[in-house]
């Protein structure tokens, strides 16, 4: 599997289709590990998760499957803490977004 040229096929795809099979991926997955179960409520919940991060998953997915593939589970869980890394940050940015635009009951109240 040449995850380099995978990777590249994935960026040149339109941002909906990225996140679709982001999610995709994720969705299949998360019934593996509950790593993946909060990877996909992240993922398919935050809306307008940026395009590097979502290169950034789809990489690391291909890299953990391969590193599986070899049996190499200790690489393959390393991998999956850097994720998990990632996706706080990607959660950390969500609500600092939500805390930005405010609460909508609130906006609403004020009008």
């Amino acid at each position: 599997m040449d995850i380099a040229k995978q990777v590249a096929h994935f960026t040149a795809l339109p941002y909906e289709t990225k996140r679709a099979k982001v999610i995709d991926m994720l969705r299949q997955l998360q019934r593996t590990h509950e790593t993946f179960a909060m990877f996909y409520k992240t993922v398919s919940s935050v809306k307008n998760i940026s395009e590097s991060s979502l290169a950034y998953l789809y990489q690391s997915i291909l890299e953990i499957a391969q590193e599986l593939e070899s049996g190499r589970k200790d690489q393959a869980q390393d991998k999956i803490r850097k994720m998990s890394e990632v996706m706080m940050a990607i959660k950390k940015q969500e609500e600092q977004e939500r805390n930005r635009e405010g609460d909508p009951d609130e906006t609403l109240k004020n009008i």
